[in-house]
This record gives C-alpha cells, structure tokens and sequence, in this order.
C-alpha cells in the first residue's frame, strides 16, 4: 500500500511537472508569437505615413489638419484591430504674442521717447495683455558660481526691475570651439530673476555665440504660443520673458558708452562681473495677446482583462502624436522620431496585445495623447479623467523618441541634447518611485539583450507625459533612446530612423506592459524616494 502511494505519488508529480513545462512552453510560445507581429516593415510603413511632409508636423493650425488626419488614421488603425476604440476631446485656450502691437520702448527720465523696436519674442505669461513699466538693471551673464564665488548679481537689485542678461557663461564663451548651449544653465538663471521679483528678463545672445540653435530654438517656442487645458486653474508664470537682439541690448547699453560686444569682452578678459543699473532710463514694455479656443484629442484603446475582478486595473501606456509643425523659414519638422517613433510603436504593441488568444488579467488602456508640445496638455487631461481611476492604474508606461541609434554609447551626458544610446542601450525614466517597476524592467533588458540607463531619470521626470502619472502617484516608466542634434528641427525625418531599434524597444514595453498586467498581485506603490537607481 505504502509502495502504491509513493507511486501514485511520484506519477502525480510528473504530470504536474509536465504540465507546468506545458505551461511555461506555451506562455513563452504566445509572446514568441506576438513580438513577431512587431516588424520593422510595419513600423516604417506607419512612420513614413504620419511623418511625411503632408502632415506638416502634425500640429495645430496648419493648412493641412495633419495632427487631425494622424488622430483619424491611429483611431481607424485600432478599430481594425478590433480594439474598443474612442476619442477623449477637450478644449484648450491658445495664446499668442501679438507682434505688430507687441513693442520695447526706452525713454529717458524726462519721459522723452528715445528708441522703440517691434522686433522681440515673447513668452505670454498669462492670458492677458501686459504692460510692463520699470527700470533696467544690465546682469552680464545672469550667472552664479557657488564654486569660485563668481556672481551677476552681487551689488544689483533685481526686484521690479527688469533685467537684461545674456545667454550662457564666461567659462563656454571664451572657449571659441564650444557651441554648447545648456538649458539647465539658462533655466537657473531664470529660477533666480524670478525669485528675485524681477518684474521681466530681456534674453539675448552672447555675442561670441555664432551658433545661436538655442536661441533660435526659443524663439520658435514663443511664436507658438502658450496653450491651456480650459475649465482648470493654472499657475501663473511669474514674469515675462523677452528675446531680443544684440542692437536692442545695445540701445539700452548705450548710455554706458560701450556696446554688448564689449562689455562682454572686458568681463572675459578679466574675469569679473560688471552689472549696473541703467539710471537715465525706463523701460516700457507691451505685450499683446490673442485668445481662442482650440480642440485637441487624445485616442484611447482598450483590451480588457481575462479576470473578472482584475479587469477592473489597468495599464496605460502612452506616446504624444503631435509635433511642432513649420517653422518661421516654412520649413515642415515631420517629428519623425519626435514623437512618431513612439507613436508607431504603441500601435504595433497594440497589435500584439489583439492578437492574444488569452488576455492578461487585468486591462490595457493605449493612449495616443495629444498637445505634448504645447505643455503635456493631453496627458494631464487623461489623468483628470482617466479611463480607469488613477488608484486602479497599476503603472503608466511613456514611449517618447525610441527611433534613433547612435554608433556607440555616449561616454558622458555632459550635455543630455547629445544623449543618443547606442546600439542596444536606452534610457528609463522612473523618478524612483516603484523597485518592483525598476526590477521588472532590468529582468526582461536581460532577456532582450537590451541595456537601461537611468541617467536622464532626474533631468527628464517631468518631461513628457508619464508626469502627470508620476505627480498622481501612479508608477511610471519612461522609454526614449536620448535626444540628438536633430530634436526639433526640419531633420528629424523618417530616414534617419533605426527600424530595428524601434522594434527592440516595442518588444521591451510590449513584455514589460504584459509582466505587470498579468501578475496575480499588483505592483506595490512605494513611496517617493528621490533615489535614481544607476
């Protein structure tokens, strides 16, 4: 009797054995399955559709609705996969510097008008026309150095005033072959104005700087304007921001008798600051503004869950389809990478995850969000209202730029615009927030051969779209394979792109995206630890 259980005993655990291997076999088998359905083929197809000059950089207001005509083709694409697909529309109120009223005015301190110019950019810093009265104060590079105790601003009063400075630092201007130009440095620089009180900065260009791609960067953004998601309160920006050109920086200098060229020359050749306020003159500065409403969307898809129960969790995985349209020259910037790349991408994952036979326990939601250019705009209307509540999304998954390569791994990220991974690296975006996203996601990099680096975890949290998950508590991952010196410019076209490396990182976030929503237990939300795990 005793030999007759061991027996039975033994049987029982082979077949239990096999049936596991079967088990295993066929999970591995159906994923095999599925991540064959990602193909490079696909993918360009796609890309070379929504990032083709027709679509005029698929952004609001162009004569041809490219961004609308790309909405339609992602929404028609889900139907046919058999996806319960639908819009999420909302307003936004656009705002925009009106330049022919928009002027700089000097006057004297008689009240005599000395020089006037129209030729400015500026950001609107709320919906309403400004006026800004105030004296100026000239702050060189607007620059602070903890280190060596180099200080702009020492000796000078910033508060209501308006300042002028200029772009970048003593230690890259003096240095002739670098045309670097950090937004980090820039950024600084106005946190402190801002904080100071200044009533308003008047940026301008070094004039040792012949490159100027920054700048002239800017200027686009402020031509664009500013966009809010209506029926929401916003904070206002705490000061205005002016772009000017050295010959205005020059006007307003010339009662130092020296021009911006060299003053700048003197501070370089020395090494000290040389701000001043400038006491025989007032600043007029008016800033008009026009309003009006503009619709944008965001294209959600759904693949509910196997489990009765769990279904009702979630995964949202999101990518941007806009981009930022033509610039002042009438040149089209297709976004091929910026964000087309991750915007095919997610349809492909889609399209795997409809070809399941067995859905995952819990749902997936694919949205396709709008008006990331313009500020994030669609995403942070989803997470006001989310397909699932916000507690039951079990993590926000981001695909933003995953189509470039660069020949080898960047040695450092010194300047995080040449940040471009290399064959088989990317970078992951977590703000630190959950290990257990964290370990899922270096398991399956493993399996991938697929290397992840959070170098850019701090700099880019709040970003793209995963912000608004990550400021709600929801855990993110972001994947993007860095930025390059195409990033917003008419080259960021469709045949640059590294098919194969965008079809490696579809297949990461397709596994990823399947790990965490077919586990019978859930991610465990971790508190925030502001730790950026290397």
């Amino acid at each position: 009797m005793k030999k007759q259980t061991e027996y039975t005993f033994m049987m029982n655990l082979k077949i239990a054995g096999t049936l596991l291997l079967l088990i295993i076999f066929k999970t591995g088998f159906a994923q095999k399955k599925e991540l064959q359905s990602i193909t490079e083929h696909e993918l360009k197809a796609h890309l070379e559709f929504i990032a083709s000059d027709f679509m005029q950089g698929r952004d609001f207001g162009t004569k041809i609705p490219g961004l609308e005509i790309t909405a339609d083709y992602l929404k028609n694409q889900c139907i046919e996969m058999g996806l319960k697909t639908f819009e999420q529309s909302f307003q936004m109120i656009s705002v925009k510097t009106q330049s022919e009223s928009t002027y700089l005015k000097l006057k004297n301190n008689a009240g005599e008008e000395i020089f006037k110019s129209t030729d400015i950019y500026t950001f609107p810093g709320s919906v309403k026309n400004d006026t800004i009265n105030a004296k100026i104060v000239f702050a060189g590079y607007g620059f602070v150095n903890e280190n060596t105790g180099y200080n702009d601003y020492e000796g000078i009063e910033l508060k209501d005033k308006i300042v002028l400075v200029m772009a970048r630092n003593r230690e890259i201007s003096v240095d002739t072959t670098n045309k670097e130009e950090n937004t980090n440095l820039e950024m600084t620089k106005l946190g402190r104005i801002f904080l100071s009180g200044a009533k308003a900065v008047i940026f301008v260009a070094d004039p040792l700087n012949t490159y100027n791609h920054w700048f002239e960067m800017l200027q686009e953004y402020s031509a664009s304007g500013k966009y809010l998601l209506e029926g929401y309160e916003h904070e206002e920006f705490p000061a205005n921001i002016i772009l000017a050109s050295s010959e205005i920086a020059d006007a307003i200098l010339k009662e130092s008798g020296k021009t911006l060229r060299e003053i700048q020359g003197e501070m370089n050749r020395s090494g000290n600051p040389n701000s001043f306020e400038i006491e025989n003159l007032n600043a007029e500065i008016q800033i008009t503004k026009k309003t009006e409403k503009v619709e944008g969307k965001n294209i959600i898809a759904i693949i509910e869950g196997s489990d009765p129960v769990l279904k009702n969790e979630c995964v949202v995985l999101t990518a941007h389809y806009d981009h930022v349209g033509i610039n002042s020259k009438g040149e089209i910037n297709n976004g091929a990478d910026d964000n087309g790349s991750g915007t095919v991408a997610l349809l492909e994952i889609a399209e795997a995850f409809s070809q399941m036979k067995k859905k995952p326990l819990r749902s997936i939601v694919f949205a396709w969000v709008t008006a990331e250019e313009k500020g994030l705009i669609g995403s942070e209307y989803y997470t006001k209202n989310p397909v699932f509540p916000l507690d039951k999304t079990l993590a926000n998954i981001n695909l933003d730029m995953v189509g470039r390569s660069a020949e080898k791994e960047p040695e450092d990220l010194v300047d995080v615009g040449k940040s471009l991974a290399g064959p088989d690296g990317f970078y992951i975006i977590t703000g630190g927030k959950n290990p257990g996203l964290t370990e899922i996601t270096r398991k399956i990099s493993r399996k991938l051969n697929l290397v992840p680096n959070d170098a850019l975890s701090e700099e880019f949290i709040n970003g793209s779209d995963h912000f608004h998950f990550h400021k709600n508590g929801v855990p993110v991952l972001g994947i993007t394979t860095g930025l390059h010196e195409d990033y917003h410019t008419p080259a960021d076209d469709a045949e640059k792109i590294d098919y194969l490396k965008m079809k490696r990182m579809a297949g990461f976030t397709f596994l990823v995206a399947y790990e965490i929503a077919k586990r019978k237990k859930g991610l465990k939300k971790e508190p925030e630890t502001g730790i950026y795990l290397k």
